[in-house]
């Protein structure tokens, strides 16, 4: 068995469910948005909450998924011929091939996918003081990019350097959020690095510090997978496990959500702040991840999963292209659609994407190592 395998089952996994995500947006006209410092919308019914609960594993599970890959992938070219210089520049140029593909394929996407929509946005306001001007937006790939091109220079720390930076990163985000005055104008900078929000200059969901966290404890764990080969993915199960009993005590104790929110029913319990991630959202999240990381282990044989495994050897190409396939769905469905029919155009476009990322795959295994289209 491949070790890789199981993370590219995990990966197509949870790029499934990101696909259902954005499929509630482009063509139900709904979502939501976990945000700190703000008031939640209710979720309409049950099944709205559980189809954005089982999104947010996703997040979580690209940037730790990421961490593992990154670590894999150095020590897998500096047994070669690479020098930890020619490492980093791999890195460099991967994050910002990432941010590239943000401003000119990913912007255009979600353009295509709103901007015709006849239904008022469903998510609330975001914290920050916007007072109008210039303001640079941002999604989930800056995210990716930036910490992709700082963990490609973190990745020669040791592991246990590795979960202290993972530690830090959520000290700080914590800290910083709880001092912080949602109402207030964030310069742009404390936007793109720590604290999701809007005001003159930037609109950042996904800033560095608390991403990073996730990331570096990703690489964290690829160095147990690589000491630990016999034992690894009964460590994650471990690990995951302990996670989400950690979880429920911190709920049940109402902390570690960055603000107050009620747990007197199920859908409560679980409305937790995404943006940053709080502990608790962390510790859920990555929790699950691991525990199906365990799973997908037992399952890398199975050939049921191979459009699942495309899916997570396809991974930058699949979310590019998805964006595209459900904006163009959604323009039949400017009013919005039942949960129903919504469920059904999110399995036609996963039908859709299987053919095209198979093609790709094919394609990009016929380019050398050095390729650009490698990096995709």
């Amino acid at each position: 068995m491949k070790r890789t395998q199981s993370i590219d089952l995990l990966r197509g996994f949870i790029m499934i469910f990101m696909a259902l995500d954005h499929a509630s947006a482009m063509i139900a006209r709904v979502h939501f948005s976990e945000m700190w410092g703000v008031d939640f919308n209710e979720y309409p019914t049950f099944f709205w909450w559980l189809t954005r609960f089982v999104s947010h594993l996703c997040a979580p599970g690209f940037f730790f998924l990421m961490g593992m890959s990154i670590y894999l992938f150095a020590e897998k070219r500096k047994a070669s011929d690479w020098s930890n210089q020619k490492i980093n520049i791999y890195f460099l140029k991967r994050g910002i091939l990432i941010l590239l593909f943000m401003f000119f394929l990913e912007f255009p996407a979600w353009a295509l996918g709103m901007s015709f929509s006849q239904v008022a946005s469903t998510g609330p306001p975001m914290p920050g003081n916007y007072t109008g001007g210039f303001f640079l937006p941002s999604t989930v790939l800056y995210g990716l990019g930036m910490c992709m091109i700082i963990a490609g220079v973190l990745w020669r720390l040791n592991k246990w350097l590795l979960l202290f930076v993972s530690i830090l990163s959520f000290l700080i985000s914590g800290l910083y959020i709880s001092n912080a005055d949602p109402t207030q104008a964030f310069h742009a900078l404390e936007h793109f690095i720590v604290v999701p929000g809007m005001s003159k200059g930037a609109l950042t969901i996904y800033p560095v510090i608390p991403w990073l966290g996730v990331t570096t404890f990703g690489m964290f764990f690829a160095h147990l997978l690589l000491e630990y080969k016999e034992k690894f993915y009964k460590i994650s199960f471990i690990a995951g496990f302990v996670f989400i009993l950690i979880f429920v005590l911190l709920r049940f104790l109402e902390v570690g959500n960055f603000q107050f929110t009620e747990n007197d029913d199920w859908i409560s319990f679980f409305t937790l702040i995404k943006y940053p991630p709080s502990i608790t959202f962390i510790l859920i999240t990555l929790g699950i991840n691991l525990i199906l990381l365990f799973i997908f282990s037992k399952l890398t044989e199975k050939k049921w999963l191979y459009p699942v495994q495309l899916f997570g050897q396809t991974a930058m190409f699949y979310y590019i292209t998805h964006l595209y396939i459900y904006a163009l769905i959604g323009l039949l469905f400017l009013k919005g659609t039942s949960i129903g029919i919504m469920y059904l155009c999110w399995l036609l476009g996963l039908f859709i994407l299987f053919f095209i990322c198979q093609w790709f795959l094919r394609f990009k295994k016929n380019k050398p190592l050095h390729s650009i289209w490698r990096m995709i």
